[in-house]
């Protein structure tokens, strides 16, 4: 089981577009979003309840205008997780233990990094001049910035005008030093635009971590069989 984790800096930068934009690039692939407390919308809340957490199956008949996109991405499954904080580890070990060993999915929204570590996690930035918006992250979205693969800078027009190649730099200055380092990818995506010239590199980035965390957790498999603590 392969699990891609699309997070974001905040609301609308585009989380769900580029999760929509993998599935198209990774098929039969299954897709979940999650939302914690504050992330509910009024549908949502009714749906969860006074439970804890409860984990949804999408149909094209149950899905909202968000979930319908990834069925209509190919998605081979969508699952819908609405949680309390408090229901939230409980909520993704069940989300988790309904996926067959053989499934891989992309996972959409922050909450999944606070409470599991994913195989290729990706954080969405909305597009501005450098460091635009980021004194404005949220501290638990700042938490996360350790746990990032590859960052994604969700591009409407051309990425150095934006500020894309001065964002790393904004960053650093900003106390964040260790996310900017060679652990870290930097992208561009337009998941709006098929033609846009960032789109292919991120997607393969993304395949490339993937196989890569496989060969690792392969390597740390014969390490610890030899004897040694990897």
């Amino acid at each position: 089981m392969a699990i891609v984790c699309v997070a974001g800096t905040g609301t609308g930068v585009g989380k769900t577009a580029v999760a929509e934009f993998l599935l198209g690039r990774f098929p039969g692939w299954s897709a979940a979003r999650i939302r914690v407390a504050g992330e509910l919308s009024q549908a949502d809340a009714t749906a969860l309840g006074d439970a804890d957490h409860r984990l949804l199956v999408v149909s094209a008949a149950s899905a909202d205008a968000e979930t319908a996109r990834f069925l209509a991405a190919g998605a081979r499954e969508v699952m819908l997780l609405l949680a309390q904080p408090r229901g939230l580890a409980a909520g993704l070990k069940a989300m988790l233990a309904r996926m067959p060993a053989d499934a891989n999915a992309v996972v959409e929204g922050n909450a999944f990094l606070w409470g599991r570590d994913a195989d290729v996690a990706v954080m969405v930035i909305g597009p501005g001049p450098s460091g635009k918006g980021l004194a404005r992250v949220r501290g638990s979205v700042r938490e996360l910035f350790d746990k990032i693969n590859i960052w994604a800078w969700n591009t409407r027009r051309d990425p150095a005008d934006e500020g894309f190649f001065d964002f790393p730099i904004a960053l650093a200055k900003m106390g964040f030093r260790q996310a900017v380092s060679n652990r870290a990818e930097y992208h561009h995506v337009n998941p709006r635009e098929d033609g846009h010239s960032g789109n292919a590199p991120f997607a393969d980035a993304v395949r490339q971590a993937l196989e890569q965390k496989h060969w690792r957790r392969g390597s740390d498999e014969f390490l610890r069989k030899a004897g040694f603590n990897p």
